[in-house]
């Protein structure tokens, strides 16, 4: 009896053993998340599916699921047993309370036999992308005019026709308004004389966000004047979509996907254009390509194109100054919407000057 006894333990342990060398084949394991892209606060939707493709059961599986630190969950942890052939999908949800690039990082999975003798690991990457967009905000709510007299914020009046881009001077034919009428001229000819305006054909609008906060931009950067700008220049495409109003954007912040060094997109407008546009603005990092004042000397060279010059930047740094009244001169309508009010009342009086009002 003893004999039989201890054979059939044998024969226990022997299929216990085989079961378990065996567990780790045709197992598989794969997560995706409900979308890729999501505003700030937005359930995210992380969804598991774990696949036993044998005629075996797995008596104990244990997946340990690992998340970027800034998710509300970290790590998820579960066990479950699964049988021959059994497919097993689950749904968990966490959150993300911060702009950024994050991923589901990595899986673990633990097997076990069934008398708990035997253990062994599969670690899993996964890299999950998930991206969370800059806080949607309002622009009137998030910027103020620098100076009392420019009025409340509108993006519609940075495109209007420009009456200092003279292009000549012709006669009076009655249906202009008095106050373009060019009394120099008018004095010299002996007859009304008015301006001549060089209107673009397309009124578009060069965007460009500059996330340099310091000189070296690595040294103390003003991260929270970065986010703000960020959070501005959503707000800014937004408003300019809206108004349909196209517009080009452009960024000195750091593409690595791309052999151009930052970001460059031609003028048009459209929702996918913005959704696009927004989620580079939701994978930015603290890196920047090249500084603000090499950027503008490449854009210096465009002005045709552009009715109206938009810089969204942290803050107006000293060696800015001297860069951007030249640009100033050069390009025509420029307007400055900064973060911080450092430095905005040493620029020239011609732009359009907005400071953050968070």
């Amino acid at each position: 009896m003893t004999g039989i006894f201890v054979m059939l333990l044998l024969v226990i342990l022997l299929v216990n053993r085989v079961l378990f060398l065996y567990s780790g084949r045709s197992l598989t394991y794969r997560t995706s998340t409900d979308k890729k892209v999501y505003e700030m606060g937005e359930i995210i939707k992380v969804m598991p599916v774990i696949e036993n493709r044998k005629p075996l059961t797995l008596p104990f599986l244990r997946v340990d699921e690992y998340y970027d630190p800034s998710f509300s969950v970290e790590v998820n942890s579960y066990s479950l047993v699964l049988m021959p052939y059994q497919r097993v999908r689950r749904t968990y949800e966490l959150t993300a309370a911060k702009r950024g690039l994050y991923h589901v990082e990595a899986a673990s999975l633990k097997l076990g036999d069934f008398l708990g003798f035997y253990e062994a690991y599969q670690e899993i990457p996964l890299k999950v992308p998930v991206v969370i967009l800059p806080e949607k905000k309002n622009l009137r709510n998030i910027v103020i005019p620098y100076h009392s007299f420019q009025g409340a914020v509108s993006v519609k009046r940075w495109i209007m026709d420009d009456p200092l881009m003279i292009r000549g001077i012709r006669e009076y034919t009655g249906t202009e308004s008095e106050r373009y009428i060019h009394w120099p001229s008018t004095l010299k000819h002996d007859r009304l004389m008015v301006k001549q305006f060089d209107f673009t054909a397309e009124k578009s609008v060069l965007l460009f966000l500059n996330l340099e906060t310091s000189k070296p931009f690595w040294k103390n950067p003003d991260l929270e004047a970065m986010e703000n700008a960020i959070v501005i220049m959503r707000a800014v495409m937004e408003e300019l979509t809206n108004e349909n109003v196209p517009f080009s954007f452009a960024s000195n912040a750091y593409n690595d996907h791309a052999s151009q060094r930052g970001y460059y997109f031609p003028p048009g407008i459209s929702k996918d254009s913005l959704k696009k546009y927004n989620e580079i603005l939701g994978k930015m990092g603290k890196v920047i390509a090249m500084p603000l004042e090499e950027s503008l000397k490449g854009f210096t060279r465009n002005k045709q194109s552009y009715q109206t010059f938009v810089l969204v930047t942290p803050r107006v740094l000293e060696e800015y100054l001297s860069p951007l009244r030249s640009f100033s001169k050069t390009f025509g309508r420029s307007v400055v919407l900064s973060a911080r009010e450092e430095n905005l009342n040493r620029l020239p009086k011609e732009m359009e000057l907005y400071k953050g009002g968070f």
